[in-house]
């Protein structure tokens, strides 16, 4: 796990694959509902920074 900003990326290999996610603050579930994939843990951590980067630049991405 990392931290971009106020955020945290979480990633875990499923199934022959990468997931990657990210949560704000204290929150337990993806922001803005999103989980990303990647054939490696760097790739999936990498699309997860690059969510984190645009939820910092523009918050109206998360859903309420």
């Amino acid at each position: 796990m990392s931290n971009s900003s106020n955020f945290t990326i979480h990633c875990e290999q499923r199934a022959g694959h990468w997931t990657s996610w990210v949560t704000a603050d204290n929150e337990t579930t993806a922001a803005g509902a999103v989980v990303l994939v990647g054939q490696t843990q760097e790739e999936a951590e990498a699309n997860a920074q690059q969510w984190a980067d645009r939820l910092s630049a523009d918050p109206r991405l998360l859903r309420s």
